[in-house]
Parts: C-alpha cells; sequence; structure tokens
C-alpha cells in the first residue's frame, strides 16, 4: 500500500470512528456521511481490485441505516488497515450493574511475574466480574497505574482492591497464615483436575509468568497443584484465559455448596 492510499484509508476509518460514537441509536445525516462517501468513491477506479471494493462501500451508507449495518462497513477497511481492535476500544453500551451492592467470594489472585498489561488487565475484569476479594502483584507484574493495563481492565482495577509485592514467597506465606487454601494453578506431573472440590475458606490463586509458569520453590509452598485438562494437542492457555476458567469453577462450586457470593467463609 502506497502513502497516499494509507492516508486516505486512515482518513476514512476515523471519520468512520467518529460518527459510530455517537451512541446506541444514531441517526446518520447527508452532510455527516457524504464526507466518508466521497473519500470513499475515490477508490472506485483504483487499478487494485481490494481498493475498488472499497470504493464500493459508499452507496451502502444511508441515512436509515442501523449502528450494526454502519459498523460492517467499517471492518473491511480496518482489516485493509490490518488494525485489529482490542476489547478497549470497543464502545460497550449495556450499563454496568451500578445499583446493586458488591458481592463477594472467598478468593484472591496472586499474580506473579506476568510480562503482559493487557493479560493483568484482562484478569482484573474477570476478578471484578466474579467477585473476587483481592489481587495481589508480585514481581514486575504491571500495575494498574500503567496506561496500557487501565485501559485493558475497562476501569475495574478502581473497583478491586489490590496491593503490590516484591516477593511471591513473602504473599504465599502470609496467606497461609492467615488461613488461606493456596492454589497454584500450573500443569505439573502432580497436579490436580481443575474440577475437583474445594476445600471450603479462603482460597488463593497463584497464577505464574506466562513462558516460564510458577517457579517450583514456590510451588512448594502452595498448599496443591491444579491444572485444566485440556484435549487439543497444545499444552497450554492464555493466563488470562485460565484464570477464567479456573475463576467460574471456584464460583460455580462455592454457590452449589449453598453459599452466596458474600457469604463468610
Amino acid at each position: 500500500m502506497n502513502p497516499k492510499d494509507l492516508k486516505a484509508l486512515q482518513h476514512i476509518h476515523k471519520l468512520m470512528l467518529d460518527l459510530e460514537k455517537k451512541g446506541p441509536n444514531p441517526r446518520f445525516s447527508p452532510e455527516e456521511l457524504s464526507p466518508i462517501q466521497e473519500a470513499l468513491q475515490a477508490f472506485v477506479s483504483h487499478e487494485e481490485h481490494v481498493f475498488q471494493k472499497i470504493g464500493a462501500i459508499a452507496p451502502h451508507l444511508h441515512e436509515g441505516m442501523t449502528l450494526k449495518q454502519f459498523t460492517s462497513w467499517i471492518v473491511p477497511i480496518e482489516r485493509l488497515l490490518q488494525k485489529e481492535l482490542r476489547d478497549d476500544e470497543f464502545l460497550i453500551y449495556s450499563e454496568d450493574g451500578t445499583a446493586k451492592a458488591v458481592e463477594k467470594i472467598p478468593l484472591v489472585f496472586v499474580l506473579h511475574n506476568l510480562r503482559s498489561a493487557f493479560n493483568v488487565g484482562s484478569i482484573f475484569r474477570t476478578a471484578e466480574c466474579f467477585g473476587v476479594s483481592k489481587i495481589y502483584l508480585c514481581g514486575y507484574t504491571p500495575l494498574p497505574t500503567q496506561d496500557k493495563l487501565a485501559k485493558t481492565s475497562m476501569g475495574t482495577a478502581e473497583l478491586i482492591e489490590w496491593e503490590e509485592v516484591l516477593r511471591l514467597n513473602d504473599v504465599l506465606t502470609s496467606l497461609r497464615a492467615q488461613g488461606y487454601h493456596v492454589v497454584g494453578l500450573e500443569t505439573t506431573s502432580h497436579a490436580v483436575p481443575l474440577q475437583k472440590t474445594f476445600v471450603q475458606g479462603p482460597t488463593a490463586f497463584v497464577l505464574g509468568n506466562e513462558r516460564f509458569g510458577i517457579d517450583p520453590e514456590s510451588l512448594s509452598l502452595c498448599n496443591e497443584v491444579r491444572k485444566i485438562e485440556l484435549r487439543g494437542q497444545k499444552n497450554s492457555l492464555n493466563v488470562s484465559v485460565a484464570a477464567a476458567i479456573a475463576t467460574y469453577e471456584f464460583s460455580r462450586q462455592w454457590s452449589s455448596s449453598g453459599n452466596s457470593a458474600g457469604s463468610p467463609s
């Protein structure tokens, strides 16, 4: 793609994103659509077919279209620009549950040396949605004060208690002294299936580095190690996905045993 075409596509993309932000039920006026249509039509006579297809979008933009229809015409432009949107870039119009009291389950996360701010932000979202009580951030795990994490967490970092701790083993020792059942989420030869019944009471899930996992010394401080049983050829999941699966299973068991979120441990 030459610089001229790239600049034109980026301009069209920006105009369309600005219109998308109008709300869940926007009214598209001719004045708003005209600049986009004109910019698109410039590609109709382009020598490359892929750009001609972009130009062909122009007639489909009209006043009566829905936001869903409008968005479907943004996607081909994003694909050509090789732009992948993260969750924090999507506009979410459903209201959060601000009216109900926040309910907690007796579960905390301990994250050690996670490298990706996006992974940590996703874990914050999972934790807040399920009512996890607290998150401990150990080693060089990114903090919510970092912009990338703040965006990915979608505001949940402000809704859940978190604490920065330098040494993982100090946290594990302290949690066990407080009566927590510490569970390492790791694929090891002695790990038991995730769906095995959890010990009733306060529990801590430990998640390690995306590549190297949890150090053997730290695993030895866990009460037990659990694994998510996989059936594919790949033997690993993204750490934020693993956290979500494990949290769901804990929450399911907690509710099934006659408790409700917020019940005393």
